[in-house]
């Protein structure tokens, strides 16, 4: 935390709509731990409340703010009066096809889902609701297909970045050459880069996550820095060799960040903005940045680099991980396999 804040002087309004955590662990800030009792959990709404309060102890504040968000606009208007003792398999099948009338985003519902059925498993722990129920919360839901952009359909865009002076072209050549997310760019540091190793280190991630603190006055959203979410996100990643000269002459102090050269950082919602209007200048398709992700993925694959090297560069914890969402199989894939059968 900064020196005003260590000192108990007041932040102004922009300080505090940011909020930086770089410890691994996550306390609840201010709550009483091992304190007290919880009041007695007779609605899905209080089971919901005891639930956070476990959660706020054990995940990161992202995370957090992530359930938090999920069961105040989601779960509790459709749920959350429902009596514990009612909350048989008619109320779950309901409340699963409301959710699913709603149209939302496929991501979206199955979030929603998923901590619904955190809430119905942790209700079974403490005895409070029927286990038959969980087998009508069906968390499942259609996973559609990534937009991949593809390491040869993004020539035109490298070489149209390539003619660019500044420091953001070669950002997002970064981003295309070793897959980062959009996150980690906005977090990378000019100190986090080893000139000598030509090699850079992901140490923090930055994100726009609901304000925890939802008292009045205050911001819906935060800005969130901390460090990645896993050890395997904590990483050290080779620069590509075309870009090292480009980045030692735009250089700057350690403590500043790559992308504005300030002692603050941009945000993931500006470079996408920055991103979509470089696709149109260079007449490619529209995708959004974590495309580029999955077309670094897929053309490691394609050019036969080992799955586990791959997915120690993206910060996987598993290599199913890489195999199941960021692996794309390519038409010419198809194709030479169609070819090869006689």
């Amino acid at each position: 935390m900064n020196e005003m804040a260590a000192k108990g002087h007041e932040p102004n309004q922009k300080q505090r709509t940011v909020l930086e955590e770089m410890e691994h662990s996550h306390p609840a800030q201010g709550q009483p731990q091992g304190e007290g009792t919880d009041p007695p959990c007779r609605t899905l709404k209080d089971l919901s409340a005891s639930w956070l309060r476990e959660r706020r102890e054990v995940v990161k504040r992202s995370t957090f703010s992530t359930y938090s968000y999920c069961v105040r606009v989601h779960i509790l208007p459709l749920a959350g009066d429902v009596p514990l003792a009612e909350l048989d398999e008619d109320a779950v099948i309901s409340f699963v096809q409301r959710i699913q009338e709603k149209e939302l985003a496929d991501t979206t519902t199955r979030s929603i889902l998923v901590i619904f059925k955190f809430l119905i498993k942790y209700g079974i722990r403490s005895g409070l609701i029927n286990s038959k129920v969980l087998e009508y919360c069906h968390a499942s839901c259609r996973r559609t297909e990534s937009r991949v952009l593809a390491v040869q359909d993004s020539a035109k865009m490298k070489e149209y970045l390539l003619r660019k002076r500044t420091i953001f072209p070669l950002a997002i050549l970064l981003c295309r050459g070793t897959g980062i997310r959009i996150g980690e760019l906005c977090g990378l540091k000019w100190g986090d880069i080893d000139f000598e190793a030509c090699t850079f280190n992901i140490k923090r991630t930055v994100s726009r996550i609901p304000n925890p603190d939802t008292s009045p006055g205050q911001p819906k959203t935060i800005l969130y820095i901390r460090t990645p979410k896993s050890h395997t996100s904590s990483r050290e990643i080779p620069i590509p060799g075309y870009l090292i000269s480009a980045l030692r002459r735009l250089r700057k102090g350690d403590d500043l960040y790559v992308l504005t050269g300030r002692s603050t950082c941009t945000e993931p919602r500006n470079v996408q903005k920055r991103f979509k209007t470089i696709l149109k200048r260079c007449e490619m398709e529209d995708c959004n940045f974590h495309a580029m992700r999955h077309g670094f993925a897929t053309a490691c694959l394609e050019n036969g680099v080992d799955c586990k090297t791959v997915s120690a560069i993206l910060g996987h914890a598993s290599i199913r991980t890489t195999m199941d969402f960021y692996v794309h199989t390519s038409m010419r894939q198809k194709k030479d396999c169609i070819d090869g059968i006689d």
